[in-house]
């Protein structure tokens, strides 16, 4: 019986692609992703996903968050938006609607509630999801460097966070929303895709750590499993495919502080992205991992998102709706592989999808 692992990048409002690939997915064969996935990783607004689906929200609920609530998330007084200089000095956004919407959706629940949930925990199934620490406070670790940091519901040190300040830990978006806590922020900082996370839990054979899983007397710091006993499903949350410099850009390419800044923060995410991409490539086979990825520059999406790069922070109407239709066409073209992948029956349901 292989380990099924679902894995959600982050990508802020575009969560809405994951989540509504999953939604069509629940519509057609009535399967949800509880019943189809024991591991739920995800990063930032792929956390949020795997946060809300691990306390028992169905897709289709957090695709109506995506929908509905967007503008309220990231929300700017219209005094903020006539001083533009403030971003320079204090985050884009407050963080207090999302903690607010979240605590409406799962409450006080902690990751220790999943674990005892007989439902989750109980069933096997096992939430992780990822953060960046900036100021790690272990007293037996030397390394005092800001580092990533995964908190999971079978550890047993993460008992008590609450899945509400998690998914405020795990979406702290550097100039976007406040650092958490003092000391978290988005775990796209260096773990956008989380799916090697996920992969290096499940086949992790050390037996040194004392405190951390519940299994083995929290011993074990993973599952100990080979690679072939892994299934991995990666749902991206889309990109424009312009992350790249070309060489007339470049030039000499002898390039100061000015030339990179405006590139660096794409750099770095989609570096950690295709490496994580090329590591899965390298342990897992084809038949072993199915990647959902759509790109907005494809001939076939729609034109609104090909007329500019679309932010993390989107949240018009019209775009949030468009990704949400591409996302489900998407899904239609794919929909006979995801299904061989995640052997599902064949469709039986009227819901296609269609428009």
């Amino acid at each position: 019986m292989k380990l099924r692992i679902l894995s959600i990048d982050g990508g802020g409002t575009r969560g809405i692609i994951p989540a509504t690939i999953l939604s069509c997915i629940q519509d057609d064969y009535n399967k949800s992703p509880m019943e189809l996935f024991d591991l739920f990783a995800g990063t930032s607004t792929g956390g949020i996903i795997c946060i809300g689906l691990a306390a028992g929200l169905p897709p289709d609920k957090l695709v109506d968050l995506y929908l509905n609530k967007s503008k309220e998330i990231f929300f700017e007084p219209w005094l903020d938006e006539l001083t533009p200089a403030d971003e320079y000095v204090q985050a884009g956004y407050s963080n207090a609607r999302l903690y607010e919407i979240m605590e409406d959706l799962v409450g006080e629940k902690t990751l220790g509630d999943l674990h005892n949930d007989a439902a989750f925990g109980g069933s096997g199934k096992r939430l992780m999801i990822t953060t960046f620490d900036l100021a790690p406070d272990d007293a037996s670790d030397r390394n005092k460097n800001y580092r990533p940091h995964v908190l999971h519901s079978s550890f047993m040190q993460c008992a008590k966070v609450k899945l509400k300040d998690l998914a405020l830990m795990t979406s702290a978006g550097p100039t976007y929303f406040p650092i958490v806590q003092q000391r978290y922020v988005d775990g796209g900082v260096a773990l956008n895709n989380p799916a090697m996370a996920a992969v290096t839990f499940a086949i992790n054979k050390h037996k040194n750590g004392d405190g951390y899983l519940y299994e083995d007397g929290g011993k074990s710091k993973g599952l100990g499993l080979t690679t072939d006993d892994l299934q991995l499903f990666s749902l991206s949350t889309g990109t424009g495919n312009i992350n790249r410099i070309d060489p007339s850009v470049v030039k000499k390419g002898n390039w100061g502080k000015i030339h990179w800044i405006k590139y660096l923060p794409d750099l770095l995410t989609e570096s950690n992205m295709q490496s994580t991409m090329y590591y899965i490539k390298q342990i897992l086979e084809d038949e072993q991992f199915h990647r959902v990825e759509l790109f907005f520059n494809d001939p076939d999406a729609p034109a609104i998102l090909k007329e500019k790069p679309v932010g993390m922070d989107a949240k018009e109407d019209v775009i949030l709706k468009a990704m949400h239709q591409f996302a489900k066409d998407t899904y239609l073209k794919q929909r006979d592989k995801i299904a061989a992948f995640l052997n599902l029956e064949p469709v039986t349901s009227k819901v296609f999808h269609q428009v």
